[in-house]
């Protein structure tokens, strides 16, 4: 008998043992995918800074890094919400592209630009809540139901573009490029966002699903409806990042949002944003990659690779950061 205890004393402390190990690599784990997204903004801002004689850093290039970041910015703050459910959305570009047609086209037709607005975020919306309810009672994976999604827009826009541009008729709104405005724009988006996410019911029901939906089922949170107001939020911001991007564009084409997936992909996953969700999210961490995407596209248009070298450098990076900072443990040894 006290061999059988001194036996099950060793196993429970050599088993003590292993769970402090792998709760010290999560937590390392953890600090590095913290630190990692200012130190690649400092790194790659010096970088481009070196690389181009100081031009990085010029007036022209940093009110064109704003613009850049701009609708990128807005389009994350939607992406926070709905990627906190670990949700992995294929359309957003092509959604973005189709809500930056239906508004040309209303303002071309002599529309009020309100009325516009509120038509172009409507289609957006529209077009999320198709893949929400895929996902909600058709029980269909929102990867798959988005590429459906997406192939849908992507056919509409080409269909309506076949013949050439639709032409955005900047004349009737010309401060939509003012810097002012878009710091206005900006600042009020990320602070109700900020807000929503950090410190409404409607946030922390997000993460809790992302971490476990069945238990918060249980707890009482309505997935479903939660789920849908996620997609929803999506869509809205999705509609706004789509006037300023076909206002500074100029004119709707099959390429509008093009890169928009990837960038948003990125830009999660360098900003240390969990992919499955959860209670690790934090609402800034999507900010901040997507200003290391916009640097790094910026950087590289002004090496003369934008096209050839973008791309490739970014879905290296995507594969890279998962890599190092993706949790297989969580520090648990026993659920």
């Amino acid at each position: 008998m006290q061999e059988l205890s001194n036996v099950q004393a060793q196993g429970t402390a050599s088993e003590d043992g292993i769970q402090q190990k792998l709760n010290r690599d999560a937590m390392k784990k953890e600090r590095l995918t913290q630190i990692l997204p200012y130190a690649g903004i400092v790194i790659l801002t010096v970088l481009f800074t070196a690389l181009s004689k100081g031009k990085f850093i010029s007036t022209e290039n940093l009110n064109l890094l704003l613009n850049q970041c701009f609708t990128m910015v807005i389009i994350i703050i939607g992406a926070t919400f709905l990627y906190s459910l670990g949700a992995l959305d294929m359309a957003l570009g092509q959604v973005l592209g189709v809500s930056s047609l239906v508004m040309t086209l209303l303002l071309n037709m002599g529309l009020p630009l309100i009325v516009c607005l509120a038509a172009g975020m409507a289609v957006a919306v529209g077009f999320m809540c198709i893949t929400a309810t895929a996902k909600n009672y058709l029980k269909l994976n929102p990867f798959i139901a988005s590429l459906c999604v997406s192939n849908i827009c992507s056919g509409i826009v080409s269909a309506v573009t076949k013949k050439g541009k639709v032409i955005f008729p900047y004349s009737k709104a010309p401060w939509l490029n003012d810097a002012s405005v878009k710091i206005i724009v900006l600042v009020i988006l990320i602070a109700a966002g900020y807000l929503i996410y950090s410190y409404t019911a409607f946030g922390k029901s997000l993460k809790a699903i992302g971490g476990n939906p069945v238990v918060s089922r249980i707890s009482g949170i309505k997935v479903e409806r939660t789920t849908l107001l996620a997609y929803i939020v999506m869509g809205i911001t999705l509609g706004i990042a789509a006037l300023f991007t076909v206002a500074r564009a100029g004119a709707v084409d099959p390429t509008v949002g093009s890169s928009t997936n990837l960038n948003v992909m990125v830009a999660i996953v360098l900003g240390g944003f969990p992919l499955n969700g959860g209670a690790n999210a934090r609402f800034s961490a999507p900010i901040i990659g997507s200003l290391m995407v916009i640097i790094l596209t910026n950087g590289l248009g002004m090496m003369g690779q934008a096209s050839a070298l973008g791309y490739g450098i970014k879905g290296l990076l995507f594969i890279i950061v998962i890599a190092v900072t993706y949790e297989k443990s969580k520090g648990r040894l026993i659920n």
